[in-house]
């Protein structure tokens, strides 16, 4: 099935945006040699990183159908427990995050967990984009394809951050 001009543009819109925030990570690193502002930014990042999962985690704690819904997907009052563990995932996250923020080199270990998290949630929406699916799971009628791609490359450049300014 080929995809709409609307589709299209969507997919470039989220290329462009996510690909530039990439870029600017990748520039950043590159024009930073001191250590301690690599650092600055490492802390920088993990306290954006922790907002946004937090902000994630209450909106599905909340908002669940809303959330659903803003995701492409049908609400189901069935899943909305289900949404709600994403909920606490995302909260569980954010306090990791905040951990590494607050002493990168010490909490080194749970930053290598988070790494490795982003880069399996990552690689799961990027595979979903190009329509490969793992585990039984099947296409969602009501999400289109650009959302898939938006949701792994917001998790790329967080893990990019993480990789690039590892202390």
């Amino acid at each position: 099935m080929a995809e709409s001009d609307e589709a299209r543009h969507a997919t470039v819109r989220v290329l462009l945006v996510w690909g530039g925030l990439l870029l600017l990570v990748v520039l950043a690193r590159l024009l930073l040699g001191n250590p301690s502002a690599r650092q600055v930014v490492l802390r920088a990042l993990l306290g954006l990183l922790a907002v946004a999962e937090g902000l994630a985690g209450v909106l599905y704690l909340f908002s669940a159908r809303r959330m659903a819904e803003r995701a492409g997907r049908p609400y189901s009052p069935a899943y909305h427990g289900v949404m709600q563990d994403f909920g606490f995932y995302n909260i569980a996250i954010a306090l990791l995050f905040v951990l590494c923020a607050a002493d990168p080199v010490g909490n080194v270990v749970v930053l290598r967990a988070a790494i490795v998290l982003y880069g399996l949630h990552a690689s799961t929406h990027i595979l979903r984009y190009l329509g490969l699916y793992y585990g039984g799971e099947v296409p969602i009628p009501t999400r289109p394809r650009f959302l898939e791609l938006r949701d792994g490359l917001q998790l790329v450049v967080g893990l990019g951050g993480m990789i690039l300014f590892y202390p």
